[in-house]
């Protein structure tokens, strides 16, 4: 199995009997698909006296469908699949031939947290994780592990970090030797830095680095596993939900941004009911040709009589017709169209599934420019992080929200 130090440094604080562990860590660190396995390697070990339940939360269900269980599906559940006697799909339980449990649940409120004891709780994106409810499932723990980006302080930081008993590591993508040469780059340029002639970054008179282009906020945060205070987001109040809430039989939009060689090309499915946007991520992948792009849409319901609104590539829209997709159109993006199309966006209210785990991601990086001057948040969207949203804008504007804006 695949393991980062993550893995390594988890494990052995559990066997030790460290009460809390946290894991601050940036955009591809590894934090999750290293702690799951850490979880189910005691869980296989422990038996007897010694076994015990280990629950796995998150803020909802979609979220940890999405996410931690997802994980420990794809990457877990194959690895450990001799050690275990039982998968409950329904309940998402895990039962281990040791005698031991791995259990993937959320809670409702406080009153919903105050049931039995476990052995270990692990707290997912725990940054979005109520503060009382946290400590009402801590408190019934012997061991408790949470993982985070840190876009801002939170709870974690005032009440956890520092204390005794709490050990707290921090990671970025830079431990994670499996993330790809592109994915590394694609991260450390988040931010533009002024260097000297030996390579050192050069500071102001207050002792902040100079930043040539980027945002050093999301830098910190997503590049280095820093704390930063992150602020801006254009779509925060997007709500995800499971993949079964997403609306059958519908008059489906179908959208591409493409992305070549190193860029992915992002894919989206969507559907409006009434003042809601109901959005599926289907595909995130570079170097995917014109006949794999059809072959994706088909399986997601896409027929010939279906417009499928493209970034305006004359050359990749030609290939697309000739495989079959006649109906390969470019988008209308209108004058000023990405500001155009976040605005007609903000409209409504817009959901996406809990598979849309790159949108989700892309969400949190998305945010408006800042003053260089003071700092503030100006109406100008970054230039990165926007490959969802770019196809998200060319289906929703080409399809609904030209004309809704025409009678705004």
């Amino acid at each position: 199995m695949k393991v980062t130090p993550i893995y390594d440094h988890t494990l052995e604080d559990l066997r030790k009997g460290v009460r809390t562990i946290v894991h601050q860590g940036g955009s591809w660190s590894g934090k999750t698909v290293n702690i799951l396995p850490a979880l189910a390697t005691l869980a296989s070990e422990e038996s007897g006296d010694d076994a015990g339940v280990t629950t796995v939360t998150s803020m909802s269900m979609p979220h940890l469908k999405g996410g931690a269980l997802r994980d420990f599906e794809t990457f877990v559940y194959p690895e450990f699949k001799s050690a275990i006697k039982q998968y409950h799909k329904t309940d998402h339980i895990f039962t281990f031939n040791s005698g031991s449990v791995i259990e993937f649940k959320t809670f409702e409120d406080e009153l919903k947290a105050r049931g039995a004891k476990r052995k270990r709780l692990f707290v997912n994106e725990a940054n979005t994780f109520l503060q009382m409810l946290f400590f009402q499932l801590h408190g019934r723990s012997d061991q408790t592990v949470i993982d985070y980006n840190p876009s801002e302080r939170f709870w974690a930081h005032n009440e956890l970090i520092g204390e005794e008993g709490v050990n707290t590591y921090i990671s970025d993508h830079r431990h994670n030797p499996f993330v790809s040469d592109s994915k590394h780059a694609e991260i450390e340029k988040i931010c533009t830095f002024a260097y000297d002639k030996f390579g050192n970054i050069l500071k102001d008179d207050k002792g902040s680095p100079i930043v040539l282009k980027g945002d050093y906020e999301l830098w910190k945060v997503y590049a280095r596993g820093l704390t930063g205070n992150i602020e801006g987001v254009i779509f925060p109040n997007w709500e995800m939900i499971d993949d079964t809430a997403f609306p059958a039989d519908r008059d489906y939009v179908f959208s591409i941004d493409f992305g070549y060689s190193v860029d992915p090309t992002a894919m989206m499915k969507m559907c409006r009911i009434g003042d809601t946007l109901f959005i599926k991520e289907l595909s995130y992948r570079p170097g995917i040709d014109e006949f794999e792009i059809k072959s994706i849409l088909e399986a997601n319901g896409w027929n010939r009589q279906i417009p499928v609104y493209c970034d305006h590539d004359a050359d990749m829209i030609r290939m697309m017709r000739n495989a079959g997709i006649q109906y390969a159109e470019p988008a209308r993006k209108g004058q000023n169209s990405i500001s155009a199309g976040i605005k007609c966006l903000k409209m409504y209210n817009v959901k996406y599934t809990s598979s849309s785990r790159n949108l989700h991601r892309e969400r949190a990086l998305y945010v408006w420019e800042k003053d260089k001057i003071t700092g503030k948040s100006i109406n100008v969207p970054v230039e990165r992080h926007n490959h969802c949203f770019d196809a998200i804008r060319y289906g929703a504007y080409t399809k609904y929200l030209r004309n809704q804006l025409k009678r705004a």
